[in-house]
């Protein structure tokens, strides 16, 4: 019964029970978002690709209210199965943190003529690109691929008060030697101006002095002169090329200790062949968000951790924002990689310790 929550969620308030609505993709498109010159990031239709269970669905999400969400059911397998019909149900899509993090409420109807016997379930959804989102239910969790809508989105449209105040952690890593750090975005997004690094054992406040909501890049900078930093490569990934992934999963929650671990890059495109993207099969875990992923040999950066596919629906599918697309965000914000790459040199120091000493854990609270 938990499962088959996972698929009701239209809340009562907006749905007629007599509303003949659309039973096709082309229907629902029209239906919806007709004359819709842009969507939020969340609305469009979607289908389940991978799941924890064997039913599979096609979905329209749409903008109900400010930060508040509905999707139609325009075809699943629960329906077939349970006999009821395709359509609107109990439940709703709310922002939760930001217009990546929503919550939901699902209501599943055990018996028809008796409300009192509903189940009740809550969960989560996370966009972790512009064009999937992994939606958990209990102890269920299913991937979600858009199939139309992403040439609609807004890249930039916010979805929570500006004031807002967010706790947040994950991992960044210094690019110059004046105090220069990357993270992603949406670590730093609700921290407003409380965000800080540890570096060498004390909490340092950080500014955010650039972002890039699509590629999910921030520009921090610290009031100190650090020696260690991450030089970006200027070569083009390669596939089979390996890799280490440094960061702090699960934030602190663990320990401390910054953790490692290696692999190859799988694809040089994301999601929907995300040209800023690439793929590796070295395990990322929250907090890992923000962190470096480095070349085995050289030490010098091929990516940045972003994002990854659950590890319950898919085994070593994680994600990176590829060197190249971050080079040119920090050199348009006047910071020359190129000059930073030509001065710096391994010397006789071991990857390890660049690691350890160019990369921080970066928090608000």
């Amino acid at each position: 019964m938990k499962k088959l929550s996972l698929y009701v969620f239209l809340s009562l308030l907006w749905c007629n029970v007599g509303f003949a609505g659309p039973t096709t993709v082309e229907a629902a498109k029209d239906h919806f978002f007709k004359n819709r010159e842009s969507l939020d990031p969340i609305e469009g239709i979607w289908y389940d690709a991978e799941s924890t269970m064997s039913m599979k669905g096609t979905y329209a999400i749409y903008k109900v209210g400010e930060g508040l969400y509905s999707r139609w059911i325009i075809e699943n397998s629960v329906s077939r199965l349970s006999g009821t019909q395709d359509g609107p149900s109990s439940g709703s899509i709310r922002v939760s943190v930001s217009d990546k993090i929503f919550s939901v409420k699902s209501t599943w109807m055990r018996d028809r003529n008796d409300p009192s016997k509903d189940y009740i379930s809550h969960g989560t959804i996370i966009m972790t690109g512009i064009n999937m989102f992994e939606e958990t239910h209990d102890s269920s969790k299913q991937i979600y691929i858009r199939m139309w809508g992403d040439k609609l989105v807004k890249k930039t449209a916010p979805t929570k008060p500006e004031n807002e105040f967010t706790p947040s952690s994950g991992t960044a890593f210094f690019v110059t030697q004046k105090g220069h750090v990357i993270t992603n975005f949406h670590v730093v997004e609700g921290c407003k101006d409380k965000s800080k690094i540890v570096y060498q054992d004390n909490e340092v406040k950080v500014k955010l002095i650039a972002k890039d909501k699509y590629l999910d890049l921030a520009l921090l900078k610290a009031d100190i002169e650090n020696k260690h930093y991450i030089v970006i490569s200027n070569k083009s990934p390669k596939k089979l090329q390996r890799i280490i992934a440094a960061g702090y999963p699960f934030g602190k929650e663990l320990s401390d200790d910054l953790k490692f671990t290696s692999g190859i890059i799988s694809s040089l495109k994301g999601l929907q062949d995300d040209s800023t993207r690439l793929q590796i099969d070295a395990a990322l875990n929250y907090g890992n968000s923000g962190g470096p992923i480095v070349d085995e040999k050289t030490g010098e950066l091929v990516a940045v951790a972003v994002a990854g596919l659950s590890k319950e629906v898919t085994e070593s599918i994680n994600f990176g924002i590829k060197a190249g697309s971050l080079k040119n965000f920090l050199d348009s914000n006047q910071i020359n990689t190129s000059l930073l790459a030509k001065n710096f040199s391994f010397g006789n120091v071991d990857l390890s310790s660049i690691l350890e000493n160019a990369t921080v854990y970066t928090f608000c609270n």
